[in-house]
Parts: structure tokens; sequence; C-alpha cells
């Protein structure tokens, strides 16, 4: 069980210091392996004996044993997946265990997706994006790329402003330009955490625009930038993550903002079938 499980499990048992302190963990959780117990209840403004008491509640018996957990835990985000091939099934395994597996896993994912507060932040998440006055700028390298397109492909329907960053790096700077106040950066991010990824939210934290964050960790280097956050679990079958939950989470994303502005959709959409018309994108009614 991670920091952040145990956190979830004690949350109705913890005093408003200690609430600080979960809070203060939940927005900076990769410094946590890093820092002091002292300097945690410091920047919280707690006592240390708080900060001690806080984490004996949780089951740990040092503080040194949190750090250890956490940074494992980065650690194993960060590596191959080559890592995980050999331990994820029995030795004897057939390929229709793995179908099994796979099915298993995804179901798993989306149920955890389904439970807790995630419902209230898919819905927080898709108001945001309703009320932004400026851009939607939407961001994902490499796996992330297709969760980021979907997004813009659905949400370019229903937004006035939508905009994909697209993978080419050395062109990405010039596409910030003219982020300011107002946009929003709608950035999706798994494991093993993309750098040119973080250096585009930063970007746009420093100039004054919303970043938002659709990831599977709270120790993502990114959660520390996040205005909000959405984070699902991804863990996979066999050698590969499972982005299932991820994907749940765009499309309810996408519907709720269609929903939310229900006729500037329709007008969207009558204007997009004229123009899908005149490309001749799609196959002529009647078309065998």
């Amino acid at each position: 069980m991670t920091l952040l499980e145990r956190i979830g499990q004690h949350r109705d048992d913890l005093t408003d210091s200690e609430q600080a302190i979960a809070r203060h963990i939940a927005m900076n959780y990769a410094s946590v392996a890093y820092d002091s117990a002292a300097s945690i209840a410091q920047k919280c403004e707690v006592s240390g004996a708080t900060a001690t008491r806080f984490f004996t509640k949780l089951g740990y018996d040092s503080f040194a044993e949190v750090q250890r957990e956490v940074r494992d835990e980065i650690s194993e985000r960060l590596t191959s997946p080559l890592t995980r091939l050999d331990s994820s099934l029995g030795s004897g395994a057939t390929a229709a265990d793995v179908l099994a597996r796979t099915l298993e896993r995804d179901l798993d994912n989306l149920r955890l997706a389904a439970g807790g507060i995630q419902s209230n932040q898919l819905l927080g998440m898709a108001e945001l994006l309703v009320q932004c006055r400026g851009t939607v700028f939407i961001y994902g390298e490499k796996k992330a790329y297709a969760i980021g397109f979907y997004l813009y492909a659905q949400l370019n329907l229903c937004l006035e402003r939508v905009e994909l960053l697209t993978a080419e790096q050395s062109l990405l700077p010039d596409r910030l330009l003219r982020v300011g106040p107002g946009d929003i950066l709608l950035v999706v991010d798994m494991r093993r955490y993309v750098r040119v990824t973080q250096q585009a939210a930063q970007t746009f934290q420093e100039r004054g625009a919303k970043v938002l964050v659709l990831g599977d960790s709270e120790a993502s280097p990114l959660a520390a930038k996040a205005d909000f956050g959405i984070y699902f679990p991804v863990d996979g079958a066999f050698l590969f993550d499972s982005y299932t939950a991820l994907m749940f989470a765009a499309n309810a994303i996408s519907n709720i903002a269609a929903f939310q502005r229900k006729a500037e959709t329709v007008a969207r959409v009558k204007e997009g079938e004229r123009l899908w018309d005149r490309f001749e994108i799609f196959n002529p009614k009647g078309a065998g």
C-alpha cells in the first residue's frame, strides 16, 4: 500500500493539522522522498510532533520508512516495462492467460476509476474547460498522444478554441509564444514521464495559465505543477500498461463538455458535417 493510499484510508480520522500535511503531500508527493519530517512540518505550519503522529497514525514505524517507500514507488514508475515482463505472469502462462489477465486488469482499473471522489473530479475538470475564456491546449507525448488526440477531436466540437500541441519537439516552443493568463493546458502524461511535457507545463505555469493533468499518479513530476489533476491506475497485465481508465476519463470529460454546451456543440457538429461532406471525408450514405 502506498503513502497516498494510506492517507485515503485514514482521511476521516485526520485532525485539521494532519489534513494540512495530507494536502501538502498530495501536492508535493515526489518531494517527500527528500524532505525531512521537520521540513514538511514547517511548510505545513504544524509542530514536528504533529508530523510524527501523522505518519505513525498511517502505520509507519519511522519517517525513514516513508521515504524508502516513496523512493521505491517513484523508481518503479520510471523503469522500463521490460522489468515487469517476467514478474507479471507465471512461467507456464499461455496466450489465453494473457488475454484473460488483460481483461481482468482493465476492468479492475475501470472499477477503481469509478470509485471514490473521481466523479466529482471529472465534473470539476470538465467545468474548468467549459469556463475557459482563452485557448485550451491539449498535449501528450508518446503513448499519451493517443489520448490527447482523442480529447482534441472531441473537445474541438464542444469548446470555442482548442489546439492540439503536436509532438515535433523543435517547434513546440514556437507554439507556446502566445500562451498567457486565461489559457489552459490539458496535459496527459503517464509513467515513465516525458521530460519535454514537464517543460511545457512549467512554461504554461510561468505565463499564468492553468495546468490540468490527466495522469496515473500523484507521484508524477507534473502533479506539483498542476492546478487540477486526475489520476487513474494504469497497471497492465503483461508488458504494456493499461490506459483503459484514462480513456474512460477522456470520454467522460468530452461528454460532460458536450452536455454543458449542447447548443454550441450541435451547431459545431452541423458545420462539421458540411465541411466533411465538402472534403468527402466519409463514405456517402448508403455506400457498400
